[in-house]
């Protein structure tokens, strides 16, 4: 599903590019009313999951001890963390391509720099299994903030160390880290924890978590951009660190 959905993204904005260059910004209104419109389209003939299949055996144990999975430090600390580590990437998306543009980096190629990561990104989904498929949803989510900690840290100093444009390449690969792992981790870590039928419970939480973060990040971008410009992203770092925080603690809480 990631897959098709992170291609689809990468299709829509060379087609939407493609076509902004002959309509201009006018048609963005268009653009994204018939986007929609086409959703609206497909959810009336997509499949229906009915009621879940089997009940999760954690769900006898919940019940005795009386304390439900999506109420556990556990299950908190994680979906904290996962928020976290998606919130950092909010100065990212707010001002990367202002600061690619300050440079004196053309459009097009700050179009491609977007879509590598989503390349990265659709990459990591493909050949997850065989190098993650064993791997602890919490040491995925660990590993997805150190990611971004390092991917922060190094933005700044690219253009100053004379890495130039390859190197914002190199570290827009790291989105297959900091933004692949987290979507496969945190549905792991639901899949196995969670009992069968409150999975849409635990996924509204987590969707919840990570759009507050997001939000909350954007909020304050740009005062952030402001005041430090690119150095913004130091703070970003900050936040990846206290994500990988969260998610340990919550591994210890894990039973």
């Amino acid at each position: 599903m990631r897959i098709w959905g992170s291609t689809a993204f990468l299709v829509a904005n060379f087609g939407g590019g493609f076509l902004l260059s002959f309509t201009g910004i006018g048609a963005v209104p268009l653009l994204i009313s018939v986007g929609m419109a086409t959703v609206v389209a497909a959810s009336l003939v997509v499949p229906r999951l009915g009621r879940p299949r089997k009940a999760s055996p954690l769900s006898a144990t919940e019940l005795q001890e009386g304390a439900p999975s999506l109420l556990r430090p556990a299950f908190l600390y994680f979906v904290g963390g996962c928020g976290l580590v998606v919130a950092s990437h909010g100065f990212l998306y707010a001002f990367s391509s202002i600061y690619w543009q300050s440079l004196g980096i053309s459009g097009g190629v700050i179009g491609l720099l977007w879509s590598w990561s989503v390349v990265a990104e659709v990459g990591m989904f493909a050949i997850f299994t065989r190098l993650f498929g064993r791997t602890p949803a919490w040491r995925l989510v660990a590993l997805a903030g150190l990611a971004a900690f390092l991917r922060w840290v190094a933005f700044p100093l690219i253009w100053p160390a004379g890495l130039g444009i390859a190197g914002f390449f190199a570290v827009q690969t790291l989105h297959a880290l900091s933004t692949g792992l987290i979507l496969i981790g945190l549905q792991k870590m639901i899949a196995e924890t969670v009992p069968e039928d409150r999975t849409g419970a635990a996924q509204g939480i987590a969707f919840f978590a990570n759009g507050v973060s997001m939000a909350a990040v954007t909020l304050g971008s740009g005062q952030l951009y402001a005041a430090l410009g690119v150095n913004g992203f130091y703070v970003m770092a900050v936040i990846a660190l206290a994500a990988v925080g969260l998610v340990l603690r919550g591994s210890r809480l894990t039973p």
